[in-house]
């Protein structure tokens, strides 16, 4: 009996290949390899949008410690869905170059998300903070909608959680 298995398995004659076990081991591997693999390629894809929200946040508050350390109005036009640009009162539709930005016409490009809609803005799509009243964009809360989630300026303190 025994001789009659290693027959059947021997090296050069016979029948050879891989056992259902083999292959479904392959198989399992080859799917958790995946898996981690896609799982990354999302994950990162949510990191830059999150990214990208955080730094138009900032460039909010910046566009804010402007607005305090000098008498003017200061604040951020959303051009287009994909760019935005600081704006002092005095030169409304002139850009002024933020800090991290490297375009030729000192406009901001959004990569990973992009801006639908400005809630409460006047004029529209604009968030203007107001010296006079320390920095804050008055009376109304703004919501800058984005598909990477939603900012928010609160009305008459200016906090951008």
């Amino acid at each position: 009996m025994h001789r009659a298995i290693q027959r059947g398995r021997s090296r050069f004659g016979g029948q050879g290949g891989f056992t259902l076990f083999e292959v479904i081991m392959v198989l399992l591997i080859l799917g958790i390899i995946t898996y981690f693999a896609t799982a990354r390629l999302f994950t990162e894809d949510r990191i830059s949008q999150v990214s990208e929200v955080d730094l138009v946040k900032n460039h909010l508050r910046y566009a804010q410690a402007r607005t305090m350390n000098t008498e003017l109005d200061w604040g951020i036009l959303f051009e287009s869905e994909n760019k935005y640009f600081l704006f002092r009162e005095d030169a409304v539709g002139v850009p002024v170059r933020l800090p991290g930005d490297e375009s030729a016409d000192g406009k901001m490009t959004l990569r990973s998300i992009t801006v639908t809609n400005v809630i409460n803005a006047s004029p529209s799509r604009t968030v203007r903070f107001k010296s006079e009243q320390y920095g804050s964009p008055g009376n109304l809360t703004i919501t800058v909608v984005t598909t990477g989630g939603d900012i928010t300026v609160t009305k008459n303190t200016g906090f951008i959680p």
